[in-house]
């Protein structure tokens, strides 16, 4: 049984750096454990018994002082502080977090998702370089959902923005959720096929065949003329 102490390991325990410096905070995983495993979490603490609190996650875009870095190749989380002031002389402690479990008391009949790739307007594809591919996933619950993009059989990571929660119809108690994929013109082509997966889960297992897909030729050609 592994605690959270052995697991994330910091290996520099004091640290000392001068006024307007930039100083990097590393952290790793156990040998055995993935870092990409888990949600990676920066957090800070003024003084011991005193609240912890969060600074940054994986993947959130920097801020004027911090800015998290994961590297999932050598297992390391850092935490990067620039323009150190006083302030800043706190203790920094890395955290990580499984995906959660979401628990949902039903309120109405399961219902999966309808999912639709709606389709770029004319003037984006004559206009612009990228092209914007937005699949709308609605009229399902409970909001157990996640979207995925794929290129043929690979899964497409990076250009995706997908909301983060789903928003739900106060009247219906249905969901509906969107994900944005931006393509470059030179890449939206007649042989590339576009895929958005809604992944479902119904209470007794996941569904994945809730999906719609775009070929290159289809958007590109669009209200061209």
């Amino acid at each position: 049984l592994f605690t959270s102490a052995h697991i994330v390991l910091q290996s520099t325990r004091f640290m000392s750096v001068l006024p307007g410096d930039e100083v990097t905070l590393d952290c790793s995983m156990a040998a055995g454990v993935r870092m990409s495993s888990y949600i990676m979490y920066w957090y800070k603490q003024d003084h011991y018994g005193e609240p912890i609190q969060l600074i940054i996650k994986e993947n959130d875009k920097p801020t004027q002082n911090y800015e998290a870095i994961l590297n999932t190749n050598d297992n390391r989380f850092s935490l990067k502080v620039s323009k150190v002031t006083a302030q800043d002389s706190v203790t920094y402690y890395c955290a990580y977090f499984g995906n959660g479990t979401k628990l949902t008391v039903l309120e109405r009949d399961v219902k999966e998702p309808e999912v639709e790739i709606l389709k770029p307007s004319g003037i984006e594809t004559r206009c612009k370089k990228t092209i914007t591919l937005v699949c709308v996933a609605e009229k399902f619950y409970p909001d157990h959902v996640s979207i995925t993009w794929t290129l043929g059989d690979k899964e497409i990571k990076e250009n995706v923005a997908t909301d983060p929660y789903a928003t739900q119809d106060k009247t219906t108690k249905l969901f509906s959720m969107t994900s944005r994929l931006k393509v470059s013109k030179k890449e939206f082509k007649p042989k590339n096929k576009y895929r958005c997966t809604v992944n479902f889960y119904n209470g007794t297992h996941d569904i994945s065949d809730n999906t719609d897909e775009i070929n290159g030729i289809e958007g590109i050609s669009l209200d061209i003329n």
